[in-house]
This record gives C-alpha cells, structure tokens and sequence, in this order.
C-alpha cells in the first residue's frame, strides 16, 4: 500500500457505480471518474502526491469523485465503460458538468502534480 504524503487525507472516492453518477446528475452535481488499474504506477502516483494534496482535496470536493478500476482492461465489465468514455489507457480522469457532459479540455491522460490539476479542476467548475 501507497503511504498519502498526509495520513489520513485524501479525496473520498466511491467506486464507480452508475446509481451514483445518475443521482449526482439528479442532483446538479458534477462528476470526477478516475480511470485506474492496480498495475498502473502513474495512477499510484496521482494518489500519493496529488490526490493527497490538501488543495486538491478541497478542489474536488463539489464533485462526485468515482474511482472505475480498469485493472481487468478487457474484461467485461471495463470494456463498455472504456468506450462509452473513450478511455484508452489509464490513469485518464473524466470531469463531468452539472449539465453532465463531459468537459472535454479538462480531460487529463497521465500523471498530472497537483498544481497542473488544479488547473483542469478550475477549468472544469468554469472558473
């Protein structure tokens, strides 16, 4: 297990349910979906130095954050969520509006420090 850089501090991630992301969009509530695997390393990364950032943390919070495990790739269950996202390698995060439409240029594929994600957190929230 991946020590965070602050125990005990990190964003609350669900795993992915489509309940979930139906009643977030009831609700007017945008969505992070976090693509990852076990074997992805940059995806361990993302967790232990930017998903543990306090200001990324905070960022975060008006969104739904799921994580969708992706580390069977082909399997079954991945492979519809792969694609209706046009997911092709991880970790990809997916922000998605209150409208819930996913804000496109805001997408990040690959490790990103906590700094350039705020940027695409911001971007995401329109502001």
């Amino acid at each position: 297990a991946v020590i965070p850089a602050t125990p005990g501090v990190a964003i609350a991630w669900q795993d992915y349910d489509p309940a979930l992301v139906d009643q977030a969009r009831d609700e007017g509530r945008p969505i992070l979906l976090d693509f990852t695997a076990d074997w992805c390393i940059p995806c361990r990364e993302l967790d232990r130095f930017t998903f543990s950032d306090e200001e990324v943390i905070a960022a975060v919070e008006p969104f739904l954050a799921l994580k969708v495990d992706l580390t069977h790739f082909e399997s079954p269950e991945a492979r519809p969520l792969r694609e209706e996202f046009g997911v092709v390698g991880v970790p990809t995060l997916v922000f998605i509006d209150v409208q819930g439409r996913e804000v496109q240029e805001s997408r990040v594929v690959g490790y990103l420090g906590p700094d350039d994600f705020l940027q695409q957190v911001k971007r995401a929230l329109g502001s």
